[in-house]
């Protein structure tokens, strides 16, 4: 059974009299463990199916099936649940809180979680080891590069151990060096711990990562295809 199925998903935007497509008869599955990029360029409609797909936001019309179940079965309470424990966000904007230190940050979904509080530093410490970031870990989050406020944002979406992560353009705001860093730690998350990916990008390089590439044209699919020539993840510790 697949981890995600999209059947006939539409969403349209409406405005007074004006309705504005945004995604048009969208069908396909992800299997747990996949680690699946959805391309298209900006307008294309990539990072309103990923809200979808995050349950942040919902369809006009269509199925949503997330682990065997609709998206209109699930509660607000079950929807609440599932995007603190099983889903993990990474977005290109970061949204660290600039007068925390690393570890405070990464702690942060903890707190809203059943999680014993006794659990909460250590946790959060291997998250920060995870991204090769241990030795900032007390450090104010405002006085990191770019790429080390990634490597947090990556930390804390992982904290909590989800099925799932979803990245947003995560190397957007980064030069190449850093997103290539970031984006080698979103591939040892797929190859080394079996999670499943889910990353939206306009750039073809970042989604050469991904297993597979769902492209997105005027929100509907224009191909979904294999990854022939895919980057390997470096296996060494990023410093």
């Amino acid at each position: 059974m697949p981890l995600i199925e999209i059947r006939n998903l539409e969403k349209i935007y409406e405005s007074g009299e004006l309705a504005t497509p945004a995604l048009k008869n969208i069908s396909f599955s992800v299997e747990k463990g996949e680690f699946v990029g959805i391309m298209g360029a900006s307008g294309s409609g990539k990072s309103t199916l990923l809200h979808i797909l995050g349950f942040l936001d919902k369809p006009t019309s269509g199925e949503y099936i997330f682990d065997g179940k609709k998206m209109s079965d699930f509660s607000e309470e079950e929807i609440a649940g599932l995007r603190n424990k099983n889903f993990g966000f990474v977005f290109q904007s970061f949204y660290l809180l600039p007068k925390m230190t690393v570890l405070e940050n990464v702690v942060l979904p903890l707190i809203y979680s059943d999680a014993p509080e006794s659990e909460w530093e250590t946790r959060a410490k291997k998250a920060v080891d995870s991204v090769g970031l241990t030795h900032r870990a007390n450090h104010d989050s405002a006085k990191l590069s770019g790429g080390e406020k990634q490597r947090v944002a990556i930390a804390r979406a992982l904290v909590n151990n989800p099925q799932i992560i979803f990245a947003d353009e995560p190397t957007g705001n980064l030069d190449s060096k850093s997103g290539q860093v970031v984006m080698e730690i979103i591939q040892r998350l797929s190859e080394n711990e079996g999670r499943t990916i889910i990353l939206i990008t306009h750039e073809t390089y970042t989604a050469a990562h991904a297993e597979r590439v769902i492209r997105i044209k005027d929100g509907a699919v224009e191909s979904d295809e294999k990854v022939a020539h895919r980057h390997g993840a470096e296996e060494k510790l990023i410093k």
